[in-house]
């Protein structure tokens, strides 16, 4: 065997990036099966399109993933971030004033934002993204979410258990991480969405108010 050969690469291995990426496709591919088996029957006429559309997204997803830089730890297994988590919700230590400041000064289309949600007794912190802004209304439209007021309060009767965050550090951990509490306890993390998965790998964790710009697959 000549040296050029017997330094070439064959066909069974597989770098750890190549195998990171596997892995994180494989457990997208399950998460979001299992998603999609448990639609009503009024959303199973948008089956088709989402499943023909699965394949892009997941792409994206995994290698967004593997661009992010982060304090996070990535479980590729499990397609997932995780870090320590706090004994409570940090959502708790947020001020509407410096939230206010914030969103006066960086609100805009495409900004990736926290949303805290209260259902009784249980707390969690989602990613959105902001669609358009009122700034005459001083209020923003997050996409899944709603309108809120640019100091966080909810603006209408079907997001009045939520409340727009500050994204900082310890919070954006938290939603990526799929942290949540119940009666103020710790409990297991939840698994984020995909369409949550490629917010979070946008994130600047330099500057939240600089998102990153989407990489094709």
């Amino acid at each position: 065997m000549t040296e050029t050969g017997a330094n070439q690469p064959h066909f069974w291995q597989v770098s750890r990036e190549n195998q990171t990426y596997t892995e994180l496709c494989n457990a997208l591919y399950e998460r979001e099966l299992l998603r999609l088996s448990q639609l009503s029957s009024e959303q199973l006429l948008r089956l088709p399109n989402r499943l023909a559309s699965l394949p892009f997204y997941i792409r994206r997803a995994a290698t967004n993933i593997l661009q992010q830089h982060s304090t996070l730890e990535l479980d590729s297994q499990n397609a997932s971030w995780f870090c320590r988590q706090a004994g409570t919700c940090p959502a708790r230590k947020q001020q509407a004033d410096p939230i206010d400041s914030f969103y006066q000064r960086y609100a805009k289309p495409g900004l990736i934002v926290p949303v805290y949600i209260t259902e009784l007794t249980h707390e969690h912190i989602l990613l959105d993204s902001v669609d358009e802004v009122d700034m005459a209304g001083l209020r923003l439209h997050c996409n899944e979410h709603g309108w809120f007021s640019f100091s966080g309060t909810p603006l209408e009767q079907q997001n009045s258990d939520k409340f727009l965050l500050k994204p900082v550090k310890s919070i954006m951990a938290a939603a990526c991480c799929g942290h949540q509490w119940l009666n103020g306890d710790k409990k297991p993390p939840r698994l984020l969405s995909l369409r949550e998965l490629l917010l979070a790998s946008r994130l600047n964790w330099q500057n939240f108010a600089k998102p990153l710009p989407a990489l094709l697959p």
